[in-house]
């Protein structure tokens, strides 16, 4: 029986094996598979992430889709693209960010202002798929369609209680009145300072969606606020409250708006462009995931992490190859490992000193991810991205009482007054807290001043609007904390500047991922499932509970400087 099993497992090892060759030997042959002109068809049926799982396996049986950076691309360069005719968006689901959710919208409404009609057929949705449909010139809902599109709603999860019947506790330093992400853990209730805070980002996130459904629908604030109020509507509803302009089957709405057009595949568009090799090379580094020691992984169990060993290669590839124009770091984290976060911030530095390093900001930038970021020459982020939450925190978890209820004994024997500084038989002391608080002191202070020069501001005025808050985009652009709002595009337009270039000149940005190839890429069409996420409302923010679990291996002492919430556009 052993040795079928040893057979079988070297049978399937050589079958992937042969089946990568085989896609690598017909990508070498690959040819267009995109037409070349008509109407750009985007069947909005899933998100986009901002890097790939090159992981063998996942390459092999994961369906290949373009990224967040080559959907904003394409269709940029679609709105001068004199092949291209118009864009008709058929929108199921979209399980992005909210700040990617703008960063598409605004690449929408730059291709209508190029004089392109754009149009949006929805089955139903909610916040995210209507927020992507406001950026057409039109609107339609399929019959029975229903929209909700409800007022953000906060929920906060506090563990406190589960742990101490289970016989754990967790216990934690921190510098910042706002650093607050281990609360879920060490708390029943929010502290009245994350609760200030987050207070602040809901009021911002409030008003930015309601000037977004202003500005599309030529809306009054009180009638969009009815809107909301109400919340869910069907085609009928819909219609009356002037949330949609018509109502109409698929086949019937694309007949009537494009007659006899030819259609082209928005996401293989993308795909084929990504693939093209003109324009000035820009480097494209992303630091997507929890910030962590050694090397980045694709995904898993934990989600994904952005590794300083990785991320450094990446930055010193830049800096050595002279090519390279300039660099962008596309940044998605939380944070994570504080000493990750500076190898990485150093690195910028350097690399900043030879060639223009510019940050574009997707969903989230705090903490950690803000510390990287606050070394480049120039930063950008959505109204909707959270950023900031300039502060630290270390921590561990109790075990002793779990131990006695499972009936585990242990005998520990120690030499040193706090051997067991991070031992998980007790929390800390008030002696040990001492120590741990003197040492977070410290990096907060160092942190602060590595923004504050930075962005050529004073420690104080950077301490005031440090203290581990997090803010949005918006209040971010007003504290000075970025230099302003947009997506990757306006990176783009920075870069230009920087390089003296002329504002319609081209650019290629260069990518260390492996890009798939034409066939890859037709499998994976004929293998992708159209998805049916379900509509929830609008936003949840949990702080802590929904932050990628990489970053609870990290609380064993070490100094952690992590975003406390996230916030979720559903």
């Amino acid at each position: 029986m052993k040795r079928f099993w040893i057979i079988l497992g070297t049978l399937a090892v050589m079958s992937i094996g042969f089946l990568m060759a085989v896609g690598h030997f017909i990508n070498s042959f690959e040819t267009a598979a995109v037409g070349d002109g008509g109407v750009l068809y985007w069947t909005v049926g899933g998100g986009y992430q901002e890097t790939r799982d090159d992981r063998p396996l996942t390459r092999i049986f994961q369906s290949v889709s373009p990224l967040q950076r080559e959907m904003v691309m394409a269709l940029e360069a679609a709105a001068s693209d004199e092949d291209i005719e118009g864009l008709f968006l058929e929108i199921h689901a979209l399980p992005s960010s909210w700040a990617q959710i703008q960063e598409l919208s605004s690449a929408v409404r730059g291709f209508s202002a190029a004089g392109k009609p754009v149009h949006a057929w929805m089955a139903g949705g909610g916040n995210r798929e209507y927020g992507i449909a406001l950026a057409a010139d039109a609107i339609t809902l399929a019959p029975e369609g229903i929209l909700a599109v409800p007022g953000l709603r906060v929920e906060m999860t506090f563990v406190a209680g589960t742990l101490e019947k289970i016989g754990m506790k967790a216990d934690y330093v921190h510098v910042g009145r706002y650093k607050s992400a281990p609360e879920t853990y060490e708390r029943t209730e929010p502290s009245a300072e994350s609760r200030e805070m987050i207070g602040a980002i809901l009021d911002d996130q409030y008003d930015d969606w309601l000037d977004t459904m202003i500005l599309s629908r030529g809306w009054d604030r009180d009638h969009a606020i009815g809107v909301i109020d109400r919340g869910l509507f069907d085609a009928e509803a819909s219609i009356s409250n002037r949330l949609i302009d018509h109502v109409d089957y698929l086949q019937e709405t694309l007949d009537s708006v494009f007659p006899f057009a030819e259609t082209v595949d928005l996401e293989g568009y993308a795909l084929k462009r990504a693939s093209e090799h003109k324009g000035v090379p820009v480097a494209f580094i992303p630091i997507v995931g929890t910030i962590v020691d050694g090397e980045s992984s694709s995904g898993g169990w934990g989600g994904k992490t952005a590794g300083s060993l990785t991320v450094i290669d990446l930055l010193q590839a830049c800096y050595d190859d002279d090519e390279i124009e300039a660099v962008v770091l596309r940044i998605d984290s939380p944070g994570g490992s504080a000493l990750a976060s500076d190898l990485i911030w150093n690195e910028v530095i350097a690399l900043g000193q030879i060639k223009p390093v510019v940050v574009s900001m997707s969903g989230t930038a705090a903490s950690g991810g803000y510390y990287v970021a606050c070394a480049a020459e120039s930063i950008f982020a959505q109204p909707g991205t959270l950023t900031g939450s300039i502060g630290v925190f270390a921590g561990k978890f109790a075990r002793d009482d779990l131990y006695r209820k499972i009936g585990v004994t242990r005998t520990i024997e120690t030499r040193g007054r706090n051997a067991d500084l991070f031992g998980d038989q007790g929390v800390f002391s008030s002696e040990q807290r001492e120590i741990i608080q003197v040492q977070l002191d410290s990096f907060y202070g160092r942190f602060v001043t590595k923004v504050a020069d930075g962005r050529g501001m004073t420690f104080g005025a950077i301490d005031s609007i440090s203290q581990g808050r997090v803010w949005t985009g918006t209040q971010a652009r007003n504290n000075g904390l970025v230099d302003g709002l947009g997506g990757l595009p306006r990176a783009l337009a920075s870069i230009r500047s920087l390089l003296d270039l002329p504002p319609d000149q081209r650019i290629r940005l260069v990518s260390f991922e492996r890009q798939p190839g034409w066939i890859e890429r037709m499998l994976a069409r004929t293998l992708e499932q159209p998805s049916t996420t379900s509509v929830l409302p609008l936003a949840a923010l949990i702080p802590g509970a929904d932050l990628p679990l990489p970053w609870l291996t990290l609380l064993d002492g070490r100094p952690l400087t992590l975003c406390p919430v996230e916030i979720d556009f559903h």
